[in-house]
């Protein structure tokens, strides 16, 4: 098992990773000379965090398949699987991560790009900004993420936070994903997405309710989820703050 995780999760981490040096490196920067300045638009913050994270998880599964190989013998008392060994802080990270940032961003872009594209491209992604983008691209920053991050959610048992801090995340980032997006139209003169045009402020306030509440039920759900999968384990404190 702990072979297998660490081949998966080096196959999504290197997906992504192999997406993001892609973009940096021969995707043209439209507007402003520094790549960073993309990290405006919800899909490349998504594509950061999911290349982080992935990244950290397959660190993870590493360490967990390294602890399966030494810690053997019948002098042991195994662990039901290698995930339940995450009690490092950097497996404490990619817990924290991956409720309160990963499963609402990644979903929610996969979602919402794939909603409005149904409905009309050009409210997404005008017809000369898609044809500079590869389709494999495409589908790596709006599609991978959500198959992604199920099949981590099928590999590693998560341990939530509290209720509490993961509501407090999610408001903060849904308010300063906002920000972004009115400082881009007060500094730069144009909005974000295209449909943004046709929103009245009555209708954005709706919007940044409507956000909050989405991503805050994905994160429910990504809690749910895990329980389902992993019982009560994922709410359990690791052994090391036990001690």
């Amino acid at each position: 098992m702990g072979i297998f995780r660490v081949a998966i999760y080096g196959i999504m981490a290197g997906v992504f990773l192999y997406a993001l040096g892609y973009d940096i490196l021969y995707m043209p920067r439209i507007g402003h000379t520094w790549w960073i300045y993309k990290l405006v638009m919800l899909t490349m913050i998504n594509l950061v965090l999911q290349t982080i994270y992935h990244a950290i998880c397959f660190v993870c599964a590493l360490m967990d398949a390294l602890r399966e190989t030494t810690d053997h013998g019948p002098h042991k008392k195994h662990p039901t699987t290698p995930s339940y060994w995450r009690n490092s802080k950097l497996h404490r990270i990619s817990d924290f991560m991956y409720f309160t940032s990963v499963l609402p961003v990644g979903v929610t872009t996969c979602l919402l790009f794939w909603f409005l594209y149904a409905l009309e491209p050009a409210l997404v992604m005008p017809k000369w900004i898609e044809d500079l983008i590869p389709p494999f691209l495409n589908h790596i920053t709006h599609t991978a993420s959500l198959p992604f991050i199920l099949v981590d959610t099928l590999l590693t048992c998560h341990r939530a936070p509290s209720r509490k801090i993961g509501s407090i995340i999610i408001v903060a980032l849904v308010i300063i994903y906002f920000c972004i997006i009115f400082g881009v139209r007060y500094f730069d003169g144009y909005w974000l997405y295209p449909f943004m045009e046709y929103l009245s402020v009555i209708t954005f306030t709706i919007m940044f309710f409507i956000s909050f509440i989405f991503l805050w039920l994905l994160y429910i759900v990504g809690d749910k989820m895990n329980v389902m999968l992993w019982g009560g384990a994922t709410h359990s404190e690791p052994l090391a703050k036990r001690k």
